[in-house]
Formats: structure tokens, sequence, C-alpha cells
């Protein structure tokens, strides 16, 4: 499926991808990091305008961030449950819930940029956790303009090494959320061995 999205880019351009990055935004498994670097690198050698790929992204992901926000906050008590149901998808969901839980915007903030796999479960369980509509935006946005401006220029700065900047994001990113894993799990030990000690 990758291929064949990245084989419409050229023909339609700013459309596949902000069509690819909205879909992305609702948990739809789709390789909208890698159609913005190729989008990216389209636009370095003119075949594409930086800047109207440039705001169909941005749009597309704050459109996709206030549609999950949106379903959550109406269905979010039908549709959670579903979605934990799912082996693969439990743990995800924990993980994005701790960090809620923890940072609140914050964590909006980090899962649209540096823990971007989290983003869509994160929008999600804003929208069911009840948190504030306006701090949720506020974040999001941000987040979205600093994701699209990052992948975008990356493309545009390696154009012709799509293949690597695209694998080294993808180790990139796992070892951020390893990191956060063991983070959170640190954070939830100490805590625990904290309320141990004033028990006894």
């Amino acid at each position: 499926m990758t291929e064949t999205l990245l084989g419409l880019v050229p023909d339609y351009g700013a459309i596949v991808v902000a069509a690819a990055v909205f879909l992305a935004c609702l948990a739809v498994p789709l390789p909208a990091s890698i159609l913005v670097l190729t989008a990216g690198s389209f636009a370095a050698v003119g075949d594409l305008s930086i800047g109207m790929v440039g705001a169909a992204v941005f749009g597309a992901y704050v459109a996709g961030d206030q549609a999950a926000y949106l379903i959550a906050s109406t269905a979010g008590r039908h549709i959670m449950p579903r979605l934990r149901a799912r082996d693969s998808l439990a743990p995800v969901l924990d993980r994005s819930e701790a960090l809620i839980r923890r940072r609140g915007a914050l964590a909006v903030l980090l899962s649209h940029t540096l823990l971007s796999p989290l983003c869509p479960y994160v929008s999600y369980l804003s929208g069911a956790g009840g948190l504030a509509w306006a701090r949720f935006t506020l974040s999001a946005t941000a987040g979205a303009l600093i994701w699209t401006g990052v992948y975008l220029g990356l493309g545009t700065l390696f154009a012709t090494q799509l293949e690597q900047v695209s694998s080294l994001l993808a180790n990139f990113l796992g070892v951020i959320l390893a990191a956060a894993l063991g983070l959170g799990s640190l954070v939830l030990l100490r805590r625990r061995w904290r309320q141990q000690e004033l028990a006894d």
C-alpha cells in the first residue's frame, strides 16, 4: 500500500498527502510521515509547491485531531472499550493514558511531535477523558505545526536520501518510545514504593 500511495504523490500531491494525514490522525494505519517526507522531496525539485503542501498537511492534521477529539468526546464510552479489547492496541492506549495523566496538555504536544505514533490515541483519550477542548487544541495545533515543518523540511533537505532518513526516523521514534515507556515505569514504581513506605 505504501508504494501505491507514494506513486500517487507526483500526480495528486497535496490532496493524497493531506488525506493520509487526516486518516492517520484517526488511527487508520497509513504511512503519513513517509508521504510528507516524499512530498517535501518533490517540492525540493519544484514538482510540488512547498507552501501548498505545507498548508494542506497542517490543515489536515488539525482537522484530524479535532475529528478524533469530537468522536471520542461524544462516543468515547462506546469506542474506547472496543479499542482496548484489541490486544495490539491495549498497551498503546495504556501508554497514552499514562502520558496524559502525568503531563496533561504537554502529553498532547509530545504525542504530536516526539512521540507521534501515540498521536491518534492521545487525541481519542483526551476527548474521552475530558481534557478541556481549548487546552487540547492549543497543544495539538502547536504540535501539528512543528511536525509539519520538521517532516517537510527533512524531505526537502534530504530529497535524494529519503530511504535512509525514513529508516533513521523510525529507529529514533522507537528509541524515544522505549525511553518514554521505561521512564513511565520508573515513575510508577517510585510512586508505588513511596505509597508502600507511607503505609508501613
